[in-house]
């Protein structure tokens, strides 16, 4: 992100930088598809509930995106990603405010739908056809069900949970997929280079998660008084 933010930065100030056209062209095309569109999806990014209705929602403003080409690359890469729109984790949509109740019945009643032969982590992006019409109960079948059986020991109808606090409480609490990889990402880019040995660049990896774990802020104070 911090990248994207350079680009918009340069972008309001083209009329100061001496930047071949092709380059502003770029910057522009960076900086249009952040402030219009993406933003907000990065922002809520952290809120799981949130995580399938807005990839859909993404997925729906890419088709219309007026750049074509920007639109048709940002679809060709969240189509990797559609970790939220699987059978499992679909299911995440029912304690998302914003989906109203007459979607959420309609999803309630696809949990009766045969599951897909394969059991995937993520939905296949390749041959994904998503329109304006295309909604949340849609990708709905018996499998979402797997999700309130791993967080809650209550067997009963899903209807009947829906507003279950302790529920909702561990939904909110999940990690996200996409902030989880980014740190990861950024851990292995900062300390890759460190060593050689494949065996310790993990033991390196996990030693400094455990620090910055054990330190969160890392001021000069909180370094000073850390003792192993």
């Amino acid at each position: 992100m911090a990248k994207v933010i350079y680009a918009v930065k340069m972008t309001l100030f083209a009329d100061q930088l001496k930047l071949p056209a092709r380059i502003q062209r770029g910057l522009r095309h960076v900086a249009l598809f952040v402030s219009l569109l993406y933003i907000k999806h990065w922002h809520e990014a952290l809120i799981p509930e949130y995580a399938p209705k807005n990839d859909l929602e993404l997925l729906q403003a890419l088709n219309e995106y007026p750049d074509k080409e920007v639109g048709a690359e940002g679809t060709r890469a969240l189509s990797r990603h559609l970790w939220y729109l699987s059978e499992d984790l679909i299911a995440l949509a029912f304690f998302d405010d914003r989906v109203e109740d007459g979607k959420k019945k309609r999803m309630l009643e696809n949990l009766v739908r045969p599951a897909s032969k394969k059991a995937l982590k993520r939905l296949a992006g390749k041959g994904l056809r998503v329109t304006n019409t295309t909604i949340l109960s849609g990708f709905v079948t018996s499998r979402s069900k797997r999700l309130f059986e791993l967080l809650t020991d209550r067997k009963e109808h899903p209807q009947n949970l829906l507003a279950d606090e302790a529920l909702k409480n561990r939904v909110r609490a999940l990690k996200v997929v996409y902030d989880s990889a980014e740190r990861a990402i950024a851990l292995i880019k900062q300390f890759a280079g460190a060593v050689k040995d494949e065996g310790q660049r993990q033991y390196l990896l996990r030693v400094v998660k455990h620090h910055r774990s054990e330190v969160p802020k890392r001021t000069k104070a909180a370094c000073s008084a850390f003792s192993l």
